[in-house]
């Protein structure tokens, strides 16, 4: 018995070790599976509903390191982070250094289901995050950003299996974008040794005719969870197999 609880504890940590987390993005690209990539080290505030400008340059750095460009994309990617699980949007690139002022402007409305707890870098402080619930959160408003180096970001984190997302997107009319109009979104997943972008149509990684952008997601439960699960199921059975010997 010790024999086989021992040997599915250990499948349990190779999973799981094996698949940090899996983000399902849906109706983008006819639905699509996000791997989480590490971001070690890096922290996405010391303080809920903040995500510091530091961490959020730094995770530009780490996407930027598998050539991917960010600036003047919205991208999205899944990561393993200080604070678990962690859903990122991060709206153009911010850099270290930002040059002279010039305008970006894109309209946000996000809700989660679940314990997920939201970070966020908004430069004019124009985006509401709201707690209705103890198991639900929203939040709204126009990111205004210095789209000559400058960004905004938003981010779900310490997500769990079941855990559920809503994100619209919309350009403001009247405002500078300050985005890739054409191109303006890209989804990345983790590949074992770097970023990837996803591959999808064109013409859905950018506004509709009606200007808005939006897409659901959801966290697809750990096998190792499943794992776990069976070994409890398992070990009352194992303990009366040696009792009927």
């Amino acid at each position: 018995m010790r024999k086989t609880l021992l040997a599915f504890v250990l499948a349990g940590f190779a999973v799981s070790a094996a698949t940090a987390g899996q983000i399902l993005v849906s109706p983008i690209g006819g639905g699509v599976v996000l791997e989480s990539g590490p971001l070690p080290g890096i922290s996405l505030g010391f303080t809920p509903n903040v995500w510091a400008i530091r961490s959020l340059a730094d995770v530009h750095s780490s996407v930027n390191g598998s050539g991917i460009a960010t600036d003047g994309k919205i991208t999205i990617l899944a990561a393993d982070t200080e604070h678990g699980l962690s859903l990122l949007v991060m709206i153009d690139q911010q850099l270290p250094f930002e040059s002279l002022f010039s305008s970006g402007n894109v309209f946000m409305e996000t809700a989660a289901i679940g314990r997920s707890v939201p970070h966020m870098h908004d430069a004019t402080g124009n985006v509401s995050i709201i707690d209705p619930g103890a198991n639900s959160r929203t939040a709204s408003g126009a990111f205004g950003w210095n789209s000559n180096g400058g960004g905004d970001g938003f981010a779900w984190a310490g997500l769990s299996g079941g855990d559920s997302m809503t994100f619209r997107f919309n350009k403001i009319v009247g405002s500078s974008l300050g985005l890739d109009a054409t191109s303006t979104f890209q989804f990345l997943t983790w590949t074992n040794v770097g970023w990837q972008t996803v591959a999808m149509p064109a013409d859905s990684l950018s506004f509709t005719e009606t200007n808005d952008f939006g897409f659901a997601a959801s966290v697809v439960p750990s096998p190792a969870g499943f794992a776990v699960a069976g070994l409890a199921l398992l070990a009352p059975a194992c303990v009366r197999r040696r009792r009927n010997g």
